[in-house]
């Protein structure tokens, strides 16, 4: 399917559907061309009434040019840049899909909205004013609606603000820097509530729209004149192209993201899988190569010494046999020679008896 024929297929869904959904950026932006909605919708998400009330904002151009070095200017793009009669800016996004690294964005746009408005200030201040309070800051406010959940939204709307952190957890806590202000409402979280409070109104616009058949009942009539405003059927075919196509775009970025993270994540495994298969083996080898070492040296010690005791004891038994047999011959050398001797020496006092000559008798006997 080529682009302008999914453009077309998109366009035909929405014509089934009675409200656009205002989570995307043409539609979103469309809600907040007018200037009242814009105040209403700040005025409810900051619980402002009676004279702390916002009565008129100043659209500001959308871009702030980012100059690192001699690199590429980065364009930084807010959705809605505005800035009210007292000088507080804001800044208002709608996020539909989750990112990585969405605390540093929300924290970046912030520092920039702060850096703009800073600059802003200087370039109204006087020479006195500015010698006075050089480090002087304005309020600025970080509103960001999230049509994903937010791990770190406990609910469907959380402020976040510089504490102290020993006052964290206590029920009177305020913050140590009012200036600067982080509302996130995460539209996934939204749970509807008994009461129609203003601001109640706009999170169940933009969670509920897509898939309304008729405008609900509302007090206020700037909601009654929006759903007015988001009807397909009274939308120009112009505005409807616009829709599509942005949703078109959207799902293919978002497809081929998922594509990408999806092949990155299989790559990164075989590559780790490999790496891990790798380091094992030599791991292996070495371990291996040690225990055997060790067991070789306990199993050639173990052996070398029964083979030692062994051939000892068969050497001492053959020196032994040999010696016993050389001193049992000995021995009987011995007492042969003496018993031959006690039978000469009978023999011879037995010839001496009988008158023999001492000359004869060693002749014969052949003794002294």
């Amino acid at each position: 399917m080529t682009r302008w024929q999914a453009i077309q297929k998109k366009k035909a869904e929405l014509k089934k559907q009675a409200f656009f959904d205002p989570t995307y950026d043409p539609t979103f932006k469309k809600i907040f061309q007018k200037t009242s909605n814009l105040v209403h919708f700040l005025n409810s998400v900051l619980h402002l009434e009676g004279m702390r009330r916002i009565v008129y904002v100043e659209r500001l151009k959308p871009s702030i040019r980012l100059t690192i070095c001699d690199k590429v200017p980065k364009l930084v793009c807010f959705d809605i840049h505005a800035r009210t009669a007292n000088g507080d800016f804001f800044d208002v996004e709608m996020q539909r899909a989750s990112q990585e690294d969405f605390l540093d964005r929300i924290e970046f746009y912030s520092a920039m909205l702060s850096v703009n408005a800073k600059m802003a200030l200087i370039s109204e201040a006087t020479k006195k004013h500015l010698k006075e309070h050089p480090y002087l800051m304005p309020k600025v406010y970080s509103i960001w609606i999230c049509n994903f959940n937010v791990d770190f939204c406990n609910s469907c709307r959380e402020e976040f603000a510089l504490y102290r952190a020993s006052d964290v957890g206590k029920p009177d806590a305020l913050p140590i820097y009012p200036k600067k202000r982080y509302i996130i409402i995460d539209l996934t979280k939204y749970v509807p509530k008994r009461g129609n409070s203003p601001e109640n109104e706009w999170i169940k616009l933009f969670k509920t729209m897509p898939y309304a058949r008729r405008a609900p009942r509302c007090k206020d009539e700037i909601f009654a004149e929006i759903y007015e405003c988001m009807r397909i059927n009274k939308s120009t075919d112009k505005f409807i192209t616009e829709v599509a196509t942005n949703m078109v775009d959207r799902y293919e970025y978002n497809a081929s993201m998922s594509y990408a993270r999806r092949v990155g994540l299989e790559r990164g495994l075989a590559e780790g899988r490999a790496e891990g298969r790798e380091r094992g083996l030599a791991e292996g080898r070495a371990e291996g190569l040690e225990k055997g070492l060790v067991e070789g040296r306990e199993k050639g010690l173990a052996e070398g010494h029964e083979k030692g005791l062994a051939e000892g004891r068969a050497e001492g038994r053959a020196e032994g046999r040999a010696e016993g047999l050389a001193k049992g011959e000995a021995r009987g050398v011995a007492r042969a020679s003496k018993n031959a001797s006690a039978r000469i020496s009978r023999m011879a006092k037995f010839l001496r008896a009988n008158k023999v000559p001492n000359a004869l008798i060693t002749e014969m006997l052949a003794i002294k």
